[in-house]
């Protein structure tokens, strides 16, 4: 399958009124590269579906832009996919899902490739990722959520999948507890969550340029606490900074997050400082 034939499947799908349900017949790379950039030719295509940020916020929000942070989104979503299958025991088509701490919407707009927009719900406390989401025309249920948060983004909401990249990745314990507490009242009976954390050797390849870290208190912290925090100079919210740079070990989230169950665990070298955990509720 060439770009020809998936931008000429897509368009096909968008003049037909019917463009997400294109989507899903397609591979999720496939996908993945028809929203990165479809060409003018294909009018009804680009009118229907999301555009993508701008390089710059990509880059900020990120890190890269482009091909390569396409590559590193496609890679977990494959990931999320087999994990899914082999933890949930069933595919994704047509599944109720929940990016928690979307963002700009980078990955949620893959979930294209698996079920209709109605089914996709995003949350982030950040009003400005909300914003541009709703911006770039992302079609999904969109709410912005508490940075520590008592109650689940869409009460009473029952789950299939939740994930949530690269967002325990910086949270502070007290606001990393309270998200995986609402999370358990939101996901199905037999449904998964997906996280990332990072391993304790992210400390040496910290960026000290963005938030300075005491590298040897990280490391010490990781191995005797399971659990490193350094936060970023923000405002406190309830007397806690909520966002920051964070490690953390699968026995931390054992001991700590009640209600789950370590299902299984996974990387990949496009993205290797960020373990992916596969969490059953209990």
């Amino acid at each position: 399958m060439d770009r020809t034939e998936i931008y000429q499947s897509i368009e096909s799908g968008a003049s037909s009124g019917d463009v997400f349900a294109a989507l899903r017949k397609l591979p999720v790379d496939a996908v993945a590269d028809a929203l990165l950039y479809i060409p003018p030719e294909y009018s009804k295509a680009r009118e229907a579906l999301p555009r993508m940020a701008t390089d710059e916020v990509q880059d900020s929000w990120t890190g890269s832009h482009g091909y390569p942070l396409l590559l590193q989104s496609a890679a977990f979503v494959r990931v999320l996919e087999n994990g899914y299958r082999r933890y949930a025991n069933r595919s994704l088509d047509d599944a109720r899902i929940l990016d928690y701490g979307c963002g700009w919407g980078r990955l949620l707009r893959l979930m294209y490739k698996f079920t209709a927009p109605e089914n996709l719900h995003g949350c982030d406390p950040w009003d400005r990722s909300i914003a541009l989401c709703r911006e770039s025309g992302l079609a999904a249920n969109l709410i912005q959520s508490a940075y520590i948060p008592t109650e689940p983004p869409f009460p009473g909401e029952r789950f299939d999948l939740i994930y949530a990249f690269s967002v325990f990745t910086h949270l502070s314990a007290r606001s990393g507890k309270a998200v995986m507490d609402v999370c358990r009242r939101s996901i199905a009976d037999n449904g998964l969550m997906v996280i990332t954390i990072r391993p304790q050797s992210y400390w040496e390849i910290h960026d000290q340029k963005q938030n300075i870290v005491d590298v040897k208190a990280m490391q010490r912290d990781h191995a005797v606490n399971g659990f490193a925090y350094t936060p970023h100079g923000r405002e406190p919210i309830d007397g806690d900074i909520t966002y920051g740079d964070t490690s953390m070990t699968l026995d931390y989230i054992r001991e700590n997050w009640k209600g789950w169950n370590v299902a299984g665990v996974e990387f990949n070298l496009q993205d290797a400082y960020q373990t992916i955990v596969f969490l059953r509720p209990v």
